[in-house]
């Protein structure tokens, strides 16, 4: 198939495949994004007067209102050059609506600018906890539905359409908890805690299928924030939250669900965010039915390059990896790592530049 934005798709798609189950067609995949050369401004919207003040009411307008959303996206889909494995992909819901899930589940949402979202606890005491379930009546998800339908109905040969950010039950158990509360539950409440990520666990899996059932009327594929393209079933994994708690309180009350959501959807990939988050690293790698591992050194951090010996780890326990790294540090990760099982992903400044560069993975893996 071919799409509007990417005539070379099909070779790609083969790549990914082959990438999905470690193996290399004639390169390492690799998925770079570039500023097509007079693209246009993605700011927010302004009139000949004057800037528009941002307010509220406009915010969640920018956010959520599908005449807004989907113009300004497919703008930028327009804009971009899509080279290697990078496709043409669509977040109607934007991933700057973190871990949006807490806010299908009743915690109000909060937005802070035009990138950022935040969602307020509601969980104060746990004799008040409110009830977790799918309500396909709540405001911030009958918002989705509207958006991935739209997006969706106007994708096909253009671009495909990603879910929104649901991230994973402890981390959307932290947000309606509190983090600080979350850690002291590890304490004083590990029932309750172990109780309530179950449940929101289950209800996690309703709304994953529910937002593929709206985006597959129209167009197939698995996508979510991570960008990976999958024909059959995938999904994040993450938990952020554990990076405040030991390896023996994540074993116990965490990793169960994680590998419950391995053991429900066939392709998983886990981001692993920060230094903080390498002590639960042993206790991922055995997990049997997960599929990779997405590392990120996070701000502050050495760059990718320097993390050799951890992504060798990774590698050694048979675990697919997605990379993210500067263009400059693709040779040298290419010398150091076995080519099977690994994802690059990166920025290059021109549309020649990329292609530079493809030409370059090819003589290197």
């Amino acid at each position: 198939m071919k799409l509007i934005y990417k005539d070379d798709w099909d070779e790609a798609q083969t790549r990914i495949d082959a990438w999905w189950e470690g193996e290399i067609i004639d390169r390492v995949p690799i998925k770079i994004t570039a500023p097509i050369k007079g693209s246009r401004s993605l700011s927010f919207p302004t009139n000949s007067a004057k800037k528009i003040e941002i307010t509220a009411d406009n915010l969640e307008s920018y956010f959520t209102d599908p005449k807004q959303v989907i113009p300004r996206l497919e703008r930028a889909i327009e804009d971009i050059y899509w080279a290697g494995e990078a496709f043409p992909v669509m977040f109607p819901v934007s991933i700057g609506m973190v871990a949006i899930l807490a806010n299908y589940l009743g915690s109000p949402l909060k937005f802070m600018d035009m990138q950022t979202t935040w969602s307020l606890p509601i969980i104060d005491q746990w004799d008040d906890c409110p009830k977790i379930f799918f309500n396909p009546e709540n405001k911030w998800w009958k918002k989705t539905e509207v958006l991935l339908q739209e997006a969706a109905f106007r994708a096909p040969r253009r671009y495909f359409v990603g879910i929104p950010d649901l991230n994973g039950p402890s981390e959307i158990l932290s947000r309606l908890r509190e983090p600080s509360n979350f850690c002291l539950d590890t304490i004083e409440n590990p029932d309750q805690m172990r109780k309530t990520i179950n449940k929101i666990t289950r209800v996690w899996l309703r709304y994953w299928e529910a937002c593929h059932g709206i985006i597959h009327q129209h167009i197939g594929g698995y996508i979510n924030w991570m960008g990976i393209w999958s024909e059959s079933p995938f999904t994040d994994l993450q938990s952020d939250s554990s990076c405040l708690i030991s390896p023996k309180d994540f074993n116990e009350l965490i990793l169960p669900s994680i590998e419950q959501q391995t053991e429900w959807i066939g392709r998983t990939m886990y981001h692993l965010d920060g230094p903080d988050a390498l002590r639960h690293l042993d206790s991922l790698l055995s997990l049997p039915k997960l599929s990779g591992i997405q590392w990120i050194p996070g701000t502050g951090n050495p760059p990718m390059s320097k993390w050799i010996p951890l992504l060798k780890r990774i590698q050694k326990a048979g675990k697919l990896q997605h990379i993210i790294c500067e263009k400059e540090e693709v040779a040298k990760l290419l010398r150091e790592l076995e080519p099977e099982g690994i994802l690059l992903d990166t920025v290059c400044g021109s549309g020649k530049e990329a292609d530079q560069l493809i030409s370059e993975v090819k003589r290197w893996t």
